[in-house]
């Protein structure tokens, strides 16, 4: 079985665009307990250090995401805060996936899009953690990978009809 979620750490506002940017070290990043989980005030880096240093987690693997828009290319490395949270999260040692919404007919992505529209995208990084995780409970990532970026279309993308996935390198 995959690993579940234990914790929901995330900015408290939009940070489309910030890449890995990190505030941690110019001032204190406030956070706050939620119903859902943690809100920071600061990038999505900021949340993987927050759940790291001061909340002292220690996640099996990090899900970053799922953004709204594709994350794909190389220049997303300096771009995207759902990538860069998942990059902080392999410099601090821990597996993550980077998640996000793409579709074809409608971009950008819209950020009124409902949750349904994301399930499909849940459901493939479901079944990547599921087929990462070994029998000790760790997690493995596909070619001994320290991140992985997953995109996945919206639920109403036509290519969601009939999904299919390939992993490379």
């Amino acid at each position: 079985a995959p690993p579940t979620p234990d914790w929901l750490v995330a900015p408290a506002t939009n940070q489309s665009g910030v890449g890995g940017a990190r505030s941690w070290w110019d001032a204190t990043v406030e956070y706050e307990e939620t119903d859902a989980g943690y809100a920071v005030e600061g990038t999505p880096a900021d949340c993987v250090a927050v759940a790291d240093v001061a909340l002292d987690l220690d996640p099996d693997v990090v899900v970053s995401g799922c953004n709204h828009g594709p994350n794909i290319g190389a220049h997303i490395l300096g771009q995207s805060g759902t990538v860069g949270a998942a990059m902080e999260a392999s410099f601090l040692g821990t597996p993550a996936v980077a998640v996000s919404l793409y579709d074809r007919g409608n971009l950008p992505v819209p950020p009124t899009l409902g949750t349904d529209a994301f399930a499909l995208a849940a459901e493939v990084v479901s079944d990547i953690l599921e087929d990462a995780t070994r029998s000790d409970g760790e997690v493995g990532l596909p070619f001994g990978a320290d991140v992985l970026n997953v995109n996945a279309p919206a639920a109403d993308d036509e290519a969601a009809a009939q999904p299919t996935y390939r992993l490379t390198e």
